[in-house]
Parts: structure tokens; sequence; C-alpha cells
């Protein structure tokens, strides 16, 4: 039982390393990982280093070629993104008329204490930075979805796991929207608290539209 658990302990941590260096691009979007280097380098067995690809690859962080092994998952292109953006802003404006049409407004302190918690992530490395960020502004609109009491819509939509495509994009932008995105959070909340359908639909999509355009932006500005 002691070992099971120290062998959890083990994978919780290197499933954290990986991810943080995938988020600062450490390990390169399309980068094959080399398990026997890794293994060494940071000195652990090569179990608890597969659950931690296996755990990342059903978030779509990594992928599992046959006869090839583990590689990193490409960034999306704008495209995709957009489409992505599309199935997002469907699932999310379903759920918040459930929640002003329900009047299922215990969602509201919640959501603005992980507004307020976007507000004030302390100063330290960006790649820290970026991970408590997404965290968080993850956890905001999950938490959203949940409100509007449709499993089937929550499944699918974490299925896309969208705010992890979301935050390796901030690589590339080298900042955070740590005041554009928790300011229109605040538009969102206040359109639930005053049970107002038609500026919760608007905030909700505008904020989604706005933090993807962003990205999207930065990405073309660094390009050469």
């Amino acid at each position: 039982m002691i070992r099971e658990k120290e062998r959890g302990e083990t994978t919780e941590l290197v499933y954290n390393l990986l991810k943080e260096r995938i988020f600062d691009w450490s390990i390169s979007p399309g980068q094959k990982i080399n398990i026997s280097n890794l293994t060494k380098e940071i000195n652990i067995s090569a179990i608890p280093l597969r659950e931690a690809l296996s755990r990342l690859s059903s978030e779509k962080l990594v992928i599992l070629e046959p006869n090839k092994g583990y590689r990193v998952s490409d960034i999306l292109d704008a495209d995709n993104m957009k489409k992505m953006l599309e199935a997002r802003t469907l699932l999310e404006v379903n759920a918040i008329r459930n929640i002003i049409r329900s009047n299922n407004l215990s969602v509201v302190e919640h959501l603005s204490w992980l507004t307020e918690q976007m507000y004030s992530i302390p100063p330290g490395p960006i790649n820290k930075k970026i991970l408590d960020f997404t965290h968080l502004d993850q956890q905001f609109h999950l938490s959203i979805m949940k409100a509007g009491e449709n499993p089937f819509l929550t499944e699918a939509y974490e299925g896309m796991h969208i705010h992890l495509h979301i935050g390796r994009f901030y690589h590339v932008r080298g900042q955070l929207d740590q005041t554009e995105a928790p300011s229109e959070h605040l538009e969102i909340i206040k359109a639930i608290k005053t049970r107002d359908v038609y500026r919760a639909e608007l905030a909700i999509s505008g904020h989604i539209q706005d933090s993807i355009n962003r990205l999207v932006k930065r990405q073309d500005d660094s390009k050469p």
C-alpha cells in the first residue's frame, strides 16, 4: 500500500513537471518524447513516467503513435481554434441560459472567488503563472457548465480540453490576460446576478471571442 502511494505521488510529480515543460515549450509542439532519456534525467523508473504520459495523452497534450512512441501534440492552428471557439460558445451560452432561467444563482459566489484569484496571482516564473491562471480560468468556465445542469454537455465540454489548448498559446504571447479576462468575467457575473439572459449571452460569447482574438493576434504578431 505504501509503495502504491509513493508511486502515485511520483506519477503526480512527473505529470506536473512534464505539463510545465509542455506549457513553456521546453518540450516543443511535435517533439518526440524520449522515455529512456527522461528516466535518467529525472532519476525515476519508467513506470510513473509512462503513467504520467498516459494521463497527458488523455488530455491530448501528448499523442501515442503506434511503433513510434509519444510526442507532444501540435498547437491548434487558427482555423481549428475558431472551430473550437464555435463549439465552446454554443455550450457555454446554453449553460448560462439554464443558470438564469432556473434561478441557479448559487454559482455566483464561487465565480467571484475564482475571478479574484485570477487578479491576484503573485509574481513569479511565467510558466508557473500560466499554469495557475489557466487552471483558475478553466475552473470558472467549468463551474458555469456544471451549474447549467446538463451533464452530457458538461462531459462534451471537458472532453475538448479547451483551456489546455489555450494555455499553450501564452508562451507565444509572452504574457497573461490578467486584466482583460477577469474584467470580462466580472461582466458575466453581473449579468447572472441581474438574471439578464441577453446581457449574459453577449458577455460570455464576447469574452470567449475576445480571449481567442488576443491569443491569435499575438501569435500573428510574433511571426517574422
